[in-house]
């Protein structure tokens, strides 16, 4: 069987903006862009893909499949590369901004997005605007390398950089291919997905792909002791945010909503109206990597943060009628941690809603139990069971919960938020955490329509 060349492409007449990248996605006169290390699956996807008519099918010449639709091309990656520069022709000029960590990567990249201005695309886990509807592929945290090229090309706003979101399991899966970054942001590390990473040293270890030469020009990380691992293994420019005098930016002082920091010894004022744990944190990462980049006049930073907000889902605040309700996406042991304890420095008393998805990593579900001690009340239910039992899945947070603690097990999750909201009294609050501004709930194999923030609204119309 013949393998074709770039040449034997630029040949053709080719719609580029009918080009797709998953089977999901084929359908009549499209053209499928599609290689597998495994040739057996590959070309399983191919004759699968050929029963939707499309014009091409544009792969590696690994494939043994026989049809005249099928163009197998010797150096895949080659034309990889040349249908990606086709989609969108600037993509590679645009600065890339990466943020990763465990907890914290939304937060910092949509106050990021926001100080730098309309120019900036934010590509995250929130899609509000429904940004990926081009695919009926699942949503990643970080997007492959083609979505987020296609988001690129189908921007009306003439766009000069990119706020993206890095994951663990993209760097590990080299899932954004050989994209540059400016500047890359660290926020923090603590047990999360270890059922795909093993342990916490390989876990650090992917997070640290993103801070070498060749990958992120340089990068800005919050001071701790993983931080310091990750700048040993490091081979690039770093600066630290912290509260020492040896911090390249050194918190100063919070309060009413002033907050003074040096930066490289010449001392900033910014006004802030957010709130919610480790929100200092991640203003001062998401400002240091503006700052950083060289791109951006200081003053302008300062005067755009007082317009910054909380992204949906994160430390999202309801109020009705006296009654207070928390959503936020906290779902390690350290967010719970950090969300309970910031709720309780304002409300007498805490009540809180939580979960585990199924399906992931089971032995962080005990230390959830334990972080979630610290508030008053604590009604464990059904977060994204997937295919495990919910039973199972809550008896495991409860191994972590001491048996004299005021613990209810509801996992109708919409009876669970009923009932907190119910048991609210004056200064309390309700914190409902783990899935923040999802818009459904994984049960089986379903996606099932559930907005956490959408029937705390309800709960607190129909209580008042």
């Amino acid at each position: 069987m013949k393998s074709l060349k770039l040449e034997d492409l630029k040949s053709r007449e080719i719609d580029y903006s009918k080009i797709v990248n998953h089977t999901q996605d084929v359908s009549v006169d499209s053209i499928l862009c599609i290689d597998h290390h495994d040739r057996e699956k590959l070309d399983n996807y191919i004759e699968l893909s050929l029963n939707q008519n499309p014009k091409y099918i544009i792969t590696s010449s690994k494939s043994e499949v026989l049809n005249d639709r099928v163009l197998r091309f010797e150096e895949y990656q080659t034309i990889f590369d040349h249908v990606l520069h086709e989609i969108a022709p600037n993509y590679k000029k645009l600065d890339y901004f990466g943020i990763t960590g465990t907890n914290g990567k939304t937060t910092t990249a949509f106050y990021l997005n926001q100080l730098i201005g309309v120019d900036n695309l934010f590509v995250g886990t929130i899609d509000e605007e429904k940004k990926y509807s081009f695919t009926k592929e699942k949503v990643l945290t970080t997007p492959k390398l083609f979505n987020i090229v296609k988001l690129i090309s189908l921007q009306k706003n003439n766009i000069k950089s990119v706020s993206l979101e890095v994951s663990s399991h993209a760097l590990q899966q080299n899932r954004l291919g050989n994209l540059k970054f400016l500047i890359s942001g660290f926020t923090n590390l603590s047990q999360d997905h270890l059922d795909y990473h093993g342990s916490l040293k390989n876990y650090l270890h992917a997070k640290s792909k993103l801070f070498q030469k060749g990958v992120s020009e340089k990068f800005v990380y919050i001071d701790s002791e993983d931080s310091k691992k990750i700048v040993e293994i490091s081979n690039i420019e770093s600066y630290s945010i912290g509260t020492k005098e040896e911090n390249n930016v050194k918190l100063i002082n919070f309060n009413d909503g002033i907050v003074n920091f040096s930066l490289d010894g010449n001392e900033v004022e910014c006004e802030l109206n957010l709130s919610g744990p480790k929100f200092i944190e991640n203003f001062l990462l998401a400002f240091s990597m503006s700052y950083y980049s060289g791109l951006y006049n200081l003053n302008d930073l300062i005067a755009n943060a007082k317009n910054l907000t909380n992204p949906p889902g994160r430390f999202e605040t309801i109020n009705h009628n006296n009654k207070n309700v928390v959503v936020d996406y906290a779902h390690t042991p350290v967010a719970i941690e950090e969300a309970i304890n910031y709720a309780k420095s304002k409300y007498k008393n805490v009540i809180v809603i939580l979960g585990a998805g199924g399906d992931r990593d089971k032995r962080k579900r005990k230390k959830m139990g334990e972080a979630a001690t610290s508030a008053d009340h604590i009604i464990i239910t059904n977060d994204n069971p997937r295919n495990e039992d919910p039973i199972d899945i809550s008896k495991d947070i409860l191994e972590g919960i001491p048996l004299n603690k005021n613990t209810d097990v509801i996992l109708d999750r919409k009876e669970a938020i009923y009932k907190g909201v119910e048991s609210l009294k004056e200064n309390e609050v309700l914190l409902i955490l783990g899935k923040g501004h999802e818009k459904y709930q994984e049960v089986k194999n379903d996606l099932l329509p559930f907005d956490d923030i959408k029937i705390a609204k309800e709960a607190l119309e129909l209580r008042s």
